[in-house]
């Protein structure tokens, strides 16, 4: 039996609490939010939607980044960086990322941006999954804590399927084929 931990309209109003929390912190400088594709875009798109009721300078640009494969972490952290360096100057970046599981791929990606440049990073994940992190990192804004069981929806995805999902689910052992 499938179990969902989050309907559409619990969703929204997690992203909305996030949002408000981003806009009481935003410092008066443009916010540069950077989404971790696949799994981010309906995240993102919606976070988008209710920063603009706070009227903040905001662009929004995206990265590949993979580390999964099947229901697992690969342990390695790919990230394909084409975006200029230049974009995140005068910004305050925002990594957006849709689950907090191991941590490794968050801690990649700050530590890259930082690398390449950036002054002031930080980091929204939509959930953070409880006792799975690898890492000493906790996300600057996390919308919910959820049980260590993989989950697909609202852009979560099993090898590219129920991304689709308005809603967030436990994906049962019969639907991973």
């Amino acid at each position: 039996m499938t179990q969902t931990l989050y309907t559409e309209s619990e969703l929204k109003s997690v992203v909305a609490t996030l949002a408000a929390a981003i806009a009481t912190d935003s410092s008066g400088r443009k916010l540069l939010l950077l989404g971790l594709l696949k799994g981010c875009q309906p995240f993102l798109a919606d976070l988008c939607r209710e920063l603009s009721r706070y009227q903040l300078s905001l662009a929004v640009e995206y990265l590949q980044v993979s580390s999964y494969v099947g229901t697992a972490s690969s342990g390695q952290v790919t990230i394909n960086h084409g975006l200029p360096d230049s974009l995140w100057r005068g910004c305050d970046v925002i990594v957006v990322d849709d689950i907090f599981d191991t941590g490794l791929t968050l801690k990649s990606v700050v530590a890259h941006l930082r690398e390449k440049g950036a002054e002031k990073v930080k980091t929204c994940v939509l959930l953070r999954k409880e006792g799975s992190s690898r890492v000493v990192m906790e996300p600057d804004y996390c919308g919910a804590v959820i049980p260590d069981a993989f989950i697909v929806g609202y852009g979560l995805d099993y090898n590219e399927q129920y991304r689709e999902l308005p809603y967030i689910k436990i994906l049962a052992e019969d639907e991973q084929n």
